[in-house]
């Protein structure tokens, strides 16, 4: 039995009941393999629609880095919205600007429409300690604007002293659509709507094969 590995999360997590392993053959419409953020966010969705989903896991529900991230809700991508507008044509470009903010906004409807304690904290804060650091939060202030969020705030010294209990940083861009959570109780509540729209989650079920077709075939152990 692969168990949630020893962490603050693990130990801070809500209670919560392990999931059956799978033994036993079933028929569905969508099976997600890996119960991470990817993996139930994709079957809350379709549970949401309709569909008969069955989730497979190969240790709990979280196991990974979904569970064991640092919970913060940082908005954009890796490369910020200048880096995707230099290198791709202009639909992408367009395409992926509309999606910059979408993911904390997601986040905050699964977290309400389904009571999901996950310790939810709006806001986050881009400190800077250089006037370098400073001018390109500026700039990033001015980016996020362009494409559609306008709660952003720009601290001067004495404003960060305000939100952040140190000297240290000269300024900073306050984004009030960031924030933070407990991640894996986040990843847990998100398993236990599935479960209530009547999607089946089974843990300790590692995927040993996929035999695509008309009708895919997935085994576990």
């Amino acid at each position: 039995m692969t168990e949630h590995v020893k962490s603050y999360y693990a130990a801070s997590a809500n209670q919560h009941a392990p999931y059956p392993m799978l033994t036993e053959q079933l028929e569905c419409d969508v099976c997600v393999i890996g119960a991470g953020y990817t993996g139930l966010s994709s079957a809350l969705h379709l549970v949401e629609k309709g569909y008969k989903v069955v989730v497979l896991e190969a240790a709990r529900v979280g196991f990974g880095a979904s569970g064991r991230n640092g919970g913060q809700i940082v908005n954009s991508y890796s490369r910020d919205i200048d880096t995707i507008e230099a290198n791709c044509p202009p639909d992408q470009a367009r395409l992926l600007g509309s999606m910059l903010f979408e993911g904390g906004d997601i986040i905050r409807e699964r977290i309400q429409r389904y009571n999901i304690q996950c310790d939810l904290q709006q806001g986050g804060v881009f400190a800077a300690e250089t006037q370098k650091q400073l001018h390109e939060l500026k700039a990033q202030h001015a980016r996020w604007q362009k494409w559609g969020n306008y709660q952003l705030e720009l601290l001067d010294a004495e404003g960060v002293r305000e939100v952040v209990a140190s000297d240290r940083y000269i300024g900073a861009l306050l984004d009030k659509r960031g924030g933070h959570i407990h991640p894996l109780n986040l990843a847990l509540g998100e398993a236990e709507a599935i479960r209530t729209l009547g999607g089946r989650i089974f843990e300790q079920s590692a995927v040993t094969s996929i035999t695509p077709g008309q009708i895919a075939l997935v085994k576990t152990a």
